[in-house]
């Protein structure tokens, strides 16, 4: 398979609604996470490790600090004379508008369609951290003749956003039904947001239900062809979480913490890029105290940190204490300040002595730039 075979597109602010404490400013996409990376490092990268050169990221709003992230694509070699990284704003061509479904994202994205020029579109939701070996799917489609390959995982399905999609796979993978209501912890085969489809049928049917004022691929396009076009499903048996929650983002990075997970998800074979930033080292004070966290360089540690995610440039004073938290880039925590269970978004500052304690059921969570 050429790599020029298979183009990708990548919804940036899929379910921004699931995660509003983050996405007020920002695209789901662009959501910082793991220390170093944000939510769209796991879509790009699984794309471009699959050797596909053309992705375009159709965005709604909100996508300034996404466009910043990106760039012009060389932090993963989509800086390209021929295909690349493509920006897709939501008035794309004349009659799109600032969309409300995926049916809308794909028509307002038809001329990046028409132009790539490929056989296949992989569609990809940027609210899933998984570490999918694309390539294997991709030759999975294209060896059963399907018109449609879903990647899901069996598993606990998560949170029902409305989108979510339990599977019912025969014996050679065969999709024979698709169920959107999903009642809480139950174990099953669900789809994953990543989809796999023709070129030319994707045109046919996107074209189709925007004509009809359908909204959803999933729910009012694929259901209602269920049983005209051979959909199969690709299994992803490693780990995957989707961001439908704040609890559900804070498990995400605190799985890391976990060397299976860790192992998985930044897998070295098919390594996960992002944008790079060149810092000093993190530097530890002789009394700082740090246990089971993953921290980032550019940090200067002072205090005790103990289970926490700190991001780059992050400062715990001298006799402050951090447990359980989530600190994005340039948090400040000044002396003696105390914190358990607290998501601080970029740039926070914490002054000495102040104590925020979260719960396990409810952290505390912490607005860009606020300072307390």
């Amino acid at each position: 398979m050429r790599a020029s075979a298979v183009a990708g597109i990548i919804y940036a602010n899929a379910n921004d609604g699931l995660l509003k404490e983050l996405t007020t400013n920002r695209s789901m996409a662009s959501v910082p996470f793991g220390a170093r990376y944000r939510l769209i490092d796991f879509s790009l990268s699984n794309l471009v490790n699959a050797g596909i050169t053309k992705v375009g990221v159709v965005t709604r709003g909100n996508y300034r600090s996404l466009m910043d992230h990106m760039s012009n694509g060389i932090y993963w070699d989509l800086d390209r004379r021929n295909g690349g990284l493509y920006i897709l704003p939501p008035y794309i061509t004349k009659g799109a508008k600032r969309y409300n479904g995926s049916v809308d994202a794909v028509y307002g994205a038809e001329d990046y369609i028409l132009h790539c020029k490929s056989d296949y579109i992989v569609l990809y939701n940027s609210d899933v951290v998984a570490n999918v070996d694309i390539s294997e799917a991709v030759k999975a489609h294209i060896k059963k003749n399907a018109d449609i390959t879903f990647v899901y995982h069996n598993g606990i399905v998560p949170k029902n956003d409305g989108e979510t999609m339990l599977l019912t796979l025969d014996e050679n993978s065969k999709i024979s039904a698709v169920d959107f209501s999903i009642e809480g912890n139950v174990e099953a085969n669900f789809s994953i947001g990543i989809t796999i489809i023709g070129r030319e049928l994707l045109l046919k049917l996107a074209n189709e239900a925007y004509d009809e004022n359908l909204e959803s691929i999933n729910r009012d396009v694929v259901t209602g062809n269920l049983s005209k076009l051979n959909i199969f499903g690709f299994e992803h048996k490693e780990y995957v979480k989707f961001m439908n929650g704040m609890e559900s983002y804070y498990d995400a990075n605190m799985d890391l913490l976990n060397g299976e997970v860790r192992h998985q998800l930044l897998n070295k074979k098919r390594p996960i890029f992002t944008k790079t930033r060149d810092d000093m080292p993190t530097r530890y004070g002789t009394k700082s105290q740090v246990k089971n966290s993953l921290i980032a360089d550019g940090c200067v540690i002072d205090g005790i940190v103990k289970n926490s995610i700190l991001f780059r440039g992050v400062k715990v004073a001298k006799g402050a204490v951090v447990e359980n938290c989530i600190l994005m880039q340039e948090a400040n925590v000044l002396e003696n300040a105390n914190l358990v269970n607290v998501i601080a978004d970029k740039n926070v500052t914490i002054s000495s002595d102040v104590v925020l304690k979260g719960t396990e059921d409810k952290k505390i969570v912490l607005k860009k730039n606020q300072s307390l």
